[in-house]
Protein backbone atom coordinates (compact mmCIF):
# COMPACT_ATOMS: atom_id res chain seq x y z
CA UNK A 1 0.00 0.00 0.00
CA UNK A 2 1.20 3.48 -0.86
CA UNK A 3 2.03 6.06 1.79
CA UNK A 4 0.81 8.95 -0.39
CA UNK A 5 -2.71 10.32 -0.71
CA UNK A 6 -4.95 8.13 -2.83
CA UNK A 7 -8.60 7.69 -3.73
CA UNK A 8 -10.63 4.60 -4.63
CA UNK A 9 -13.17 4.69 -7.45
CA UNK A 10 -15.62 1.76 -7.46
CA UNK A 11 -16.75 0.84 -10.98
CA UNK A 12 -18.89 -1.66 -12.85
CA UNK A 13 -16.46 -2.13 -15.77
CA UNK A 14 -12.89 -2.07 -14.46
CA UNK A 15 -11.02 -2.35 -17.76
CA UNK A 16 -13.09 0.31 -19.54
CA UNK A 17 -12.93 2.91 -16.78
CA UNK A 18 -9.28 2.31 -15.81
CA UNK A 19 -8.22 2.48 -19.47
CA UNK A 20 -10.16 5.74 -19.79
CA UNK A 21 -8.21 7.39 -16.95
CA UNK A 22 -4.88 6.01 -18.15
CA UNK A 23 -5.42 7.27 -21.69
CA UNK A 24 -7.60 10.40 -21.53
CA UNK A 25 -6.09 11.82 -18.33
CA UNK A 26 -2.54 10.60 -18.99
CA UNK A 27 -2.29 8.58 -15.78
CA UNK A 28 0.41 5.95 -15.38
CA UNK A 29 -0.63 2.36 -14.64
CA UNK A 30 1.39 1.27 -11.58
CA UNK A 31 -0.18 -2.17 -11.17
CA UNK A 32 -3.27 -4.05 -12.28
CA UNK A 33 -5.09 -7.31 -11.68
CA UNK A 34 -8.63 -8.56 -12.26
CA UNK A 35 -10.04 -6.49 -9.35
CA UNK A 36 -7.95 -3.28 -9.22
CA UNK A 37 -5.90 -0.94 -11.34
CA UNK A 38 -3.54 1.45 -9.54
CA UNK A 39 -2.98 4.65 -11.51
CA UNK A 40 -0.64 7.53 -10.69
CA UNK A 41 -0.73 11.23 -11.61
CA UNK A 42 1.82 13.68 -10.19
CA UNK A 43 2.17 11.82 -6.89
CA UNK A 44 -1.55 11.12 -6.50
CA UNK A 45 -2.79 7.53 -6.73
CA UNK A 46 -6.21 6.52 -8.04
CA UNK A 47 -7.26 2.95 -7.36
CA UNK A 48 -9.98 1.84 -9.77
CA UNK A 49 -11.76 -1.03 -8.02
CA UNK A 50 -14.09 -3.57 -9.63
CA UNK A 51 -17.49 -3.74 -7.93
CA UNK A 52 -18.14 -7.43 -7.16
CA UNK A 53 -20.00 -9.04 -10.07
CA UNK A 54 -23.16 -9.98 -8.07
CA UNK A 55 -23.57 -6.28 -7.20
CA UNK A 56 -22.38 -4.95 -10.57
CA UNK A 57 -24.97 -7.07 -12.39
CA UNK A 58 -27.72 -4.93 -10.82
CA UNK A 59 -26.21 -1.61 -11.93
CA UNK A 60 -27.64 -0.18 -15.14
CA UNK A 61 -25.56 2.41 -16.99
CA UNK A 62 -27.03 4.68 -19.64
CA UNK A 63 -25.26 5.31 -22.99
CA UNK A 64 -24.10 7.97 -23.02
CA UNK A 65 -23.71 7.84 -19.26
CA UNK A 66 -25.67 10.19 -17.06
CA UNK A 67 -23.19 12.58 -15.46
CA UNK A 68 -23.00 12.24 -11.66
CA UNK A 69 -22.67 15.76 -10.31
CA UNK A 70 -23.91 15.10 -6.79
CA UNK A 71 -20.76 13.52 -5.31
CA UNK A 72 -19.24 15.01 -2.19
CA UNK A 73 -15.75 14.89 -3.74
CA UNK A 74 -14.62 15.77 -7.26
CA UNK A 75 -11.10 14.91 -8.35
CA UNK A 76 -9.27 17.41 -10.60
CA UNK A 77 -6.40 16.37 -12.87
CA UNK A 78 -3.72 18.28 -14.77
CA UNK A 79 -3.21 17.25 -18.42
CA UNK A 80 -0.62 18.26 -21.02
CA UNK A 81 -3.08 19.00 -23.84
CA UNK A 82 -6.75 19.58 -23.08
CA UNK A 83 -7.87 19.05 -26.69
CA UNK A 84 -6.00 15.74 -26.94
CA UNK A 85 -7.56 14.63 -23.63
CA UNK A 86 -11.02 15.75 -24.81
CA UNK A 87 -10.72 13.74 -28.03
CA UNK A 88 -9.48 10.66 -26.14
CA UNK A 89 -12.28 11.00 -23.56
CA UNK A 90 -14.91 11.09 -26.31
CA UNK A 91 -13.40 8.08 -28.10
CA UNK A 92 -13.42 6.11 -24.83
CA UNK A 93 -17.04 6.74 -23.81
CA UNK A 94 -16.70 9.88 -21.67
CA UNK A 95 -16.32 13.57 -22.41
CA UNK A 96 -14.65 16.82 -21.39
CA UNK A 97 -16.69 20.00 -21.78
CA UNK A 98 -15.65 22.59 -24.38
CA UNK A 99 -16.47 25.53 -22.08
CA UNK A 100 -15.44 26.15 -18.47
CA UNK A 101 -18.17 25.82 -15.79
CA UNK A 102 -20.57 28.77 -15.78
CA UNK A 103 -19.15 30.04 -12.46
CA UNK A 104 -15.64 30.26 -13.95
CA UNK A 105 -14.20 32.98 -16.14
CA UNK A 106 -14.72 32.10 -19.84
CA UNK A 107 -10.92 32.17 -20.25
CA UNK A 108 -10.42 29.78 -17.36
CA UNK A 109 -8.17 26.84 -17.91
CA UNK A 110 -10.56 24.45 -16.15
CA UNK A 111 -13.20 22.10 -17.55
CA UNK A 112 -15.57 19.46 -16.23
CA UNK A 113 -15.60 15.98 -17.70
CA UNK A 114 -17.02 12.55 -16.99
CA UNK A 115 -15.84 8.97 -17.42
CA UNK A 116 -17.71 6.09 -19.16
CA UNK A 117 -19.75 5.45 -15.99
CA UNK A 118 -20.69 9.10 -15.47
CA UNK A 119 -18.25 9.94 -12.67
CA UNK A 120 -17.48 13.67 -12.90
CA UNK A 121 -13.95 15.09 -12.68
CA UNK A 122 -12.20 18.34 -13.49
CA UNK A 123 -9.22 18.94 -15.78
CA UNK A 124 -6.86 21.80 -16.43
CA UNK A 125 -4.07 22.10 -18.95
CA UNK A 126 -0.62 22.31 -17.38
CA UNK A 127 1.35 25.45 -18.17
Amino acid sequence: MSSSVSAVLFVKDLRTVASFYATALEMTVIASDEYHWRLECHGFELVVHQIPQPMAANIVLERPPKRRTWGAIRLDYPVADIEKSRNAARALGGDIDVAPPEWADRNANFFFGYDPEGNQFGVSQRA
